[in-house]
């Protein structure tokens, strides 16, 4: 009698592999490694994945769908487009907060597996940029338009924030314990946004001043 599917079998491998891969990057992931996490055999991998490189861009596209799904631009309301970018701007480092895992993968692309592939090369972390800029980029025109936010050049302004958000990103990912006391998304996504604010008062708590603390060994 064949064995019965096991209809969660894709999502356990979808979740079993983004840890896997986070944690040891592509050459260290092995898929022996990824079906144990899973609870099945190898065999099991292959019945929904040809193999490791498939299965990490399924892990990619899973993430990238989640993210779009939960980070929609919001529409700007009365009080204008600058608290919808504080707003996206909160629940982009948010997410990424949350779920650790979903940098690491795209720092795995971008890193270790540019070089590696040909044929299925993609630019997923490419991709993302242009997004993130993109929607910066509309919230800032709507900013212009309705004076709440002041930039000269909308595009310009969204780089400057894209590339802020990725140094915070970075910083988090890779000295957490140094940095943790400044990432409050609440708090960062108003002082990020601050400088192109037409009001000149800051919103929320302050982040810590400089002096209580200090990130030398």
């Amino acid at each position: 009698m064949a064995r019965p599917r096991d209809p969660d079998l894709r999502d356990r491998l979808i979740a079993a592999a983004t840890e896997t891969f986070a944690r040891h990057g592509f050459a260290g992931a092995s898929l022996d490694a990824i079906a144990a996490r899973a609870g099945v055999t190898k065999g099991g991998i292959y019945f929904h994945f040809d193999g490791k490189e498939e299965l990490f861009f399924a892990v990619l596209d899973h993430w990238q769908r989640l993210r779009r799904r939960e980070l929609q631009m919001p529409v700007p309301a009365a009080d204008g487009a600058a608290t919808a970018l504080r707003q996206f701007v909160r629940a982009y480092l948010g997410f990424h907060f949350r779920e650790p895992a979903a940098t690491h993968l795209l720092r795995v692309l971008a890193t270790e597996l540019r070089a590696r592939f040909t044929a299925r090369l993609r630019e997923d972390d490419r991709q993302e940029q242009r997004w993130l800029r993109a929607t910066l980029r509309e919230l800032f025109v709507l900013g212009n338009t309705d004076g709440s936010l002041f930039a000269d050049d909308p595009a310009e302004a969204a780089f400057v924030l894209t590339a802020a958000i990725a140094g915070v990103l970075e910083q988090w990912h890779t000295s957490k314990g140094d940095v943790a006391a400044f990432c409050d998304a609440a708090r960062l996504a108003a002082a990020l946004v601050e400088r192109w604010a037409s009001a000149g008062r800051r919103e929320g708590p302050s982040l810590p001043t400089a002096n209580e603390f200090d990130f030398r060994d």
